[in-house]
């Protein structure tokens, strides 16, 4: 083999060895959040890209041919032997914080290889002078220096250094784990052995190749299983802390109405919502629009319809006769308010789909179909489907229920006023599904009736 043709297939090995290290290390430090141990993987093959290009740099600069290379190859031989050294004394370092995980380890081991490393660096540093590690002749070509096996054996040690680790906790790992800690031990190990015995080969860069790769694969297998636990993790938080905010506005609304009406009219409204809008997925109605989070957050979200009542003066909420046009604008108002108050107390912590639903029930559930209800006079499917299930379940409540201003009607009576305000006051296609619900309904009725409901 010409040495035109080894220089080109050393120059192919190192260049693809420094590809594979630059792209796993640009995924890793990619990600904002890793633990120490990975990002001393990182390091590793950071020390990788620099071994490898000063390796390319050495075999296309040795001759006389031109000046450059006179200078280049001196300071590459350099660099490759430093970059090597703390490739092995960065790997360690992610074995040794990788174990620290489930294991206080003595920190004699970590010493002993920065004392390894500090004498092969004393060794690199003199080479230049005395040949001790390399020499470069006067053909400007490089040759290994009459010391040159004390580097081999210092990372001898260095491996079995690892090679210790991985047997000392084998079992405290995967299986996977343990391949991937060992290949670095038996990969370049192997090629590094072959290459000494054949001198001229540029093996030892495949064997770190091949290994870094089969511990990238690990890596990214353990990235991925900490982020699926955290995000895991964050959900519980999140939902512990919608639920908390949720039941604080949800206590919040029933005292309100409590204080009011002395009556469980939250709890029946969001049962009723959720019984409707659990009809409308069933049937295939607004599919496009309710699904299995739409009913979680309705019936949620339905308590809060009336919260904008608290700005509301309670001598104009509880007056047993009709009220004023001056004080139907000021009850009027209170779908605003209400809006108003959910943006500024749910945007803490809530998706903003949920806030949406939230203040567009609170806006809108005095809205009408046929456009003649309030704030802001809506039509049809104008109206958020959310304010119009809402609306026919608050609508029903009332009228079951005795109000200071009004006695209520029986059970029946209810459904048929429900039935015939459908196009008119409510959306006909709730009022269809709802009309199938009257066992259902009753039954909510009665159990959280404010006295003992009769038909």
């Amino acid at each position: 083999m010409t040495r035109e043709i080894l220089n080109a297939i050393n120059i192919s090995l190192d260049g693809y060895s420094v590809l594979i290290s630059l792209i796993i290390a640009i995924s890793i430090l990619s990600i904002k959040q890793i633990d120490t141990s990975t990002r001393w993987f990182a390091f590793t093959n950071v020390a990788a890209i620099v071994f490898g290009l000063s390796d390319l740099v050495m075999w296309v600069s040795e001759g006389t041919d031109v000046t450059w290379k006179l200078i280049v190859l001196p300071i590459s031989s350099w660099v490759f032997y430093v970059s090597g050294i703390f490739l092995f004394l960065f790997y360690i370092r992610y074995v040794y914080d990788y174990y620290c995980n489930f294991e206080k380890l003595n920190k004699k081991w970590w010493y002993f290889c920065v004392i390894m490393v500090s004498l092969y660096l004393i060794g690199v540093c003199i080479s230049p002078f005395t040949s001790f590690f390399y020499t470069i002749d006067e053909f400007n070509v490089y040759h290994r220096g009459k010391f040159f096996p004390i580097s081999v054996g210092i990372e001898l040690l260095l491996y079995f250094e690892v090679l210790f680790l991985v047997l000392k906790f084998r079992k405290k790992i995967t299986n996977m784990e343990n391949i991937g800690f060992a290949s670095f031990i038996f990969c370049p190990f192997i090629t590094q052995i072959i290459q000494i015995a054949n001198y001229g080969i540029a093996l030892n860069s495949l064997g770190l190749t091949i290994s870094f790769f089969i511990i990238y694969i690990n890596v990214n297998n353990q990235i991925k299983t900490k982020l699926h636990k955290t995000e895991k993790e964050l959900k519980i938080i999140d939902n512990k802390k919608t639920d908390l905010l949720s039941n604080t506005i949800y206590n919040l609304a029933n005292l309100i109405e409590f204080s009011e009406m002395g009556s469980q009219h939250v709890k029946r409204v969001t049962l009723y919502s959720r019984a409707l809008a659990n009809a409308c997925k069933k049937n295939g109605l607004y599919e496009n629009i309710i699904d299995e989070n739409f009913i979680r957050n309705i019936e949620k979200t339905s308590s809060v319809h009336d919260i904008g009542n608290s700005s509301v003066p309670r001598s104009i909420l509880s007056k047993p006769s009709k009220v004023t046009p001056e004080e139907f604008e000021i009850i009027k108002n209170h779908t605003l308010v209400g809006s108003d108050i959910v943006n500024q107390i749910l945007a803490i912590g809530h998706e903003r789909d949920f806030i949406k639903m939230t203040a567009d029930i609170c806006k809108y559930h005095h809205e009408r179909w046929d456009g003649k209800g309030y704030p802001e006079k809506l039509k049809g499917k104008e109206i958020p489907l959310c304010a119009r299930i809402v609306s026919l379940a608050d609508a029903f409540d009332a009228l079951t229920t005795t109000r200071c201003y009004k006695k209520a009607v029986s059970f029946d009576e209810a459904f048929r006023v429900i039935d015939n305000e459908s196009g008119k006051q409510f959306d006909p296609e709730l009022v269809m599904e709802f009309l199938k619900l009257k066992r259902q309904i009753k039954a909510i009725l009665n159990t959280y009736s404010d006295t003992s409901y009769e038909e």
